[in-house]
């Protein structure tokens, strides 16, 4: 077979190519420190490394997840604790108020401070965090959820927190929203509550019992009438047309009075033509609370039945107080108890994470030992070809023609 010159020539210069290019990619991957730079380096192992890099950032973006969660529940149990110290500081004033040996001067300066107070909580409860966005929105963390309106303050936040993704399948609320934390204390008792009548003229004030018997209990609203012909005598109604009576008695001060499963007690000495209604508590804000007593105490009474009222609205609140102090505590359990989710589920990320970069490692990452006695032996090989096409080259039939 006839081997042509041009072949000879084309073949060698093949072969030194060929092994420019092994040798440029074996110093390629010494030079990135990957097995894998490009996907036709090993195609297999491409995507197996695409797929786990894929892993590793969701891992990531789970862990950011859990940071920011975090960072915004942080803010939130800083903020519920401040607002636990605002409420007790409020608290001692209501009792400081009560004290009978107070004047019309020194309670308005009590109430002074209160309305202070409110405005310290309203800033509180409008708390951003690192990012500028309201812990206490909700979902629309970009407005501010706390703003007055005709003087009352009213939450412009909605009542669905934001979930996050902290890992597969698993969310967890990154906060709490505003009405949950600030709007929601119920009055009374929690389930019923009490109140004088408007035009009451004696020095009764009622108290709410805290056992109700929810099965005797409908949900009504009845009213306790002291209406003659006795000024002791009493008789509760319900609110039909005409309404029922429901129970009768005969009053005697601090006594329980019990009928459809709520207990009532009156201080004081009602008059003839006064009344007292229980009904079904209502939510109420912290805010609303506070400067409901500021108002009270900015009042000069001038008769009994005024100065009931006054103290009426004091231990009113200090009860609201009393509730509202045990929801935060509940809340900052719940705060806890979710910041200790994150702490679990971030450990088993990392443990997930590093499983992960060691199969990534595995996988992209060069053996550097193996690719240096390859690059050694790629370049002795590509010395060789090269010597091996310069001695082909000199075999020519003109240089024995002469």
């Amino acid at each position: 077979m006839r081997v042509s010159t041009q072949w000879l020539y084309q073949s060698g210069l093949n072969g030194i190519l060929g092994q420019q290019s092994n040798l440029n990619q074996t110093q390629l991957q010494l030079t990135t420190g990957r097995r894998i730079n490009n996907p036709s380096d090993d195609p297999v192992g491409a995507a197996r490394l695409q797929e786990l890099e894929r892993s590793v950032k969701q891992q990531e973006v789970f862990q950011k997840n859990i940071d920011r969660g975090r960072q915004r529940m942080g803010v939130a149990e800083q903020a519920l604790s401040s607002t636990g110290n605002t409420v007790q500081r409020a608290r001692e004033l209501a009792v400081q108020a009560a004290n009978d040996t107070l004047g019309s001067d020194q309670r308005a300066m009590v109430a002074a401070e209160l309305r202070q107070r409110v405005e310290e909580m309203l800033l509180t409860a409008n708390s951003q965090d690192g990012g500028g966005e309201y812990i206490f929105a909700g979902s629309r963390t970009g407005d501010k959820p706390f703003v007055r309106e005709n003087g009352e303050v009213v939450y412009r936040g909605d009542s669905q927190a934001r979930e996050l993704v902290i890992g597969p399948g698993t969310t967890a609320a990154e906060s709490l929203t505003g009405d949950q934390a600030y709007m929601r204390i119920r009055d009374g008792n929690g389930i019923v509550r009490a109140e004088p009548g408007a035009g009451n003229t004696g020095s009764g004030v009622v108290q709410v019992g805290q056992q109700v018997d929810q099965a005797v209990y409908d949900g009504g609203t009845y009213t306790l009438q002291f209406a003659g012909p006795d000024p002791d005598d009493w008789q509760v109604v319900d609110s039909d047309t005409p309404p029922n009576v429901v129970a009768t008695g005969t009053f005697e001060p601090d006594s329980v009075i019990a009928f459809q499963g709520v207990e009532i007690t009156i201080g004081g000495q009602p008059e003839i033509g006064d009344e007292f209604v229980v009904e079904p508590a209502r939510n109420t804000s912290i805010f609303a609370t506070v400067e409901n007593l500021a108002a009270a105490l900015e009042q000069a009474p001038a008769n009994d039945s005024e100065r009931a009222a006054q103290r009426q609205t004091i231990d009113d609140t200090l009860a609201q107080f009393d509730r509202f102090e045990n929801q935060l505590l509940t809340l900052r359990a719940d705060l806890g108890a979710r910041m200790n989710t994150f702490d679990d589920v971030e450990e088993s990320h990392s443990e997930v994470k590093l499983s992960l970069e060691t199969l990534v490692s595995e996988v992209r990452d060069l053996d550097y030992a193996e690719a240096i006695s390859r690059f050694q032996f790629q370049q002795t090989a590509l010395q060789a070809a090269q010597q091996s096409f310069m001695r082909v080259q000199q075999l020519n039939l003109f240089n024995f023609m002469g």
